[in-house]
């Protein structure tokens, strides 16, 4: 009986070891998406038609699919007046989203339309749930998030239009090279890289650096510590420390 409650430990052990939020092992993509603004992913229509279906195809492969949760920041343009000086001016207030889940009601909510005055910012979806992954004290199956790059006035120079980081545990045994492979050249990207990374541990391999864990990739200061718009797109290595998937 001893032998058996041991063996069942080990077992325990080796399996939250496996999910812990620090050490479990990734498959980390970038995607740099392109400048042209019509081509965006937040776009209703760019997500139906070309996104959406390959995240789809991802979540489908996953059995925590259903406990997945979606969050995001999205504004609209309102003028308003100072009290003081009376001059007219833009505010951009958050649009309050409520729950979003993956489903077509959500995605109609967080979406926007062509030649709408909402402005998105950033997008995080967690497999299962952020609240459910603190709860448990696992890393998420599957991350993704997407960031715009314009600012609020679209005056900020930009290298790409969006940055997409997209997150797959090793463990699940998926083949998700080859789904964001076609999305890459159907979206077609500027680049689309892969490397192997833990979820929560800081890392420096070559040029890249990565201070905080994969939620919180960002462009300031991955490369030679600076950010990527302040560097021609074209000079960026990612080889031999990416496996480059896709490139324009």
């Amino acid at each position: 009986m001893k032998l058996f409650d041991k063996a069942i430990n080990l077992f325990e052990k080796f399996i939250k070891s496996d999910l812990d939020s620090k050490n479990r092992a990734y498959d980390f993509y970038l995607l740099f998406g392109e400048k042209d603004e019509s081509k965006s992913p937040w776009l209703k229509s760019n997500w139906n038609t070309i996104y959406k279906p390959y995240f789809d195809t991802l979540l489908n492969l996953v059995g925590t699919s259903k406990e997945t949760a979606v969050y995001v920041n999205k504004f609209k343009a309102e003028k308003r007046i100072a009290k003081k000086e009376g001059n007219e001016f833009v505010y951009h207030s958050e649009l309050k989203l409520g729950q979003l889940k993956w489903d077509n009601r959500s995605h109609d909510k967080w979406t926007i339309e062509n030649g709408s005055e909402e402005y998105f910012e950033h997008f995080e979806l967690w497999t299962p749930s952020r609240t459910i992954c603190e709860k448990r004290q696992i890393a998420p199956d599957i991350f993704i998030s997407i960031a715009n790059q314009r600012d609020f006035e679209n005056t900020r120079n930009i290298q790409f239009g969006y940055f997409m980081v997209i997150a797959v545990a090793k463990n699940l045994n998926m083949d998700s090279k080859s789904i964001f492979s076609e999305l890459s050249k159907k979206a077609n990207t500027k680049a689309t890289v892969v490397k192997s990374r833990k979820w929560g541990r800081p890392e420096k391999e070559g040029k890249w650096i990565f201070n905080n864990g994969i939620q919180d990739t960002f462009t300031a200061g991955i490369y030679k510590q600076q950010d990527l718009h302040n560097i021609n797109f074209d000079d960026l290595e990612f080889e031999p420390v990416w496996q480059i998937i896709h490139q324009k």
